[in-house]
């Protein structure tokens, strides 16, 4: 089922939505504490290459360029987020890791476009100018993180404990 989750949440780039709004970070942070093993990065990291592959040239008809592998960097960094989290699954931890994967893509992402040159001039002040131009997009990729992170752990355990209560209550013999 966690796969599924992971699978569906990636799919949903797909579908209209306001930009840096959707389920992605979500996906990581989940994929990153519940798949087992490797499959923790690999898996949603995989979907998300595949899919910004797919979004890129085929629905925005656009190449890829120089700041693909930064933004893999910064998601990567979103689904190790999730896999510190796989001991650690609380409601506070799961709050606590939403922000800090958002803050962390943020950061990594918008580095990875003023290296790259062209856009920003390559000192402190192109520096914070990429940052500062980042900002409106934050805000959705904040409030998106918090939203489906807590929507997919919160589904998640409801799955689990309505799949122990399905469990137990047909193990049990009915009064007569």
């Amino acid at each position: 089922m966690a796969y599924l989750i992971v699978l569906l949440a990636v799919l949903a780039r797909f579908a209209p939505h306001a930009p840096n709004f959707s389920p992605v970070f979500g996906a990581l942070l989940f994929g990153g504490a519940r798949l087992k093993g490797r499959d923790a990065i690999w898996f949603p990291m995989a979907l998300l290459a595949l899919s910004d592959i797919v979004l890129t040239t085929q629905v925005y008809h656009l190449r890829l360029d120089w700041t693909e592998p930064a933004l893999l960097a910064a998601f990567a960094s979103v689904a190790l987020i999730g896999r510190w989290l796989r001991e650690r699954v609380s409601v506070r931890t799961v709050l606590a890791a939403s922000l800090v994967g958002a803050v962390a893509f943020f950061l990594i992402s918008n580095f990875g476009v003023w290296l790259g040159g062209g856009m920003y001039s390559p000192t402190w002040k192109g520096l914070l100018d990429c940052y500062a131009a980042g900002l409106p997009f934050f805000r959705n990729s904040l409030l998106s993180s918090v939203l489906f992170t807590g929507l997919l752990f919160g589904l998640y355990e409801f799955y689990l404990r309505k799949l122990a209560l399905g469990r137990s209550g047909a193990s049990e013999a009915p009064n007569s």
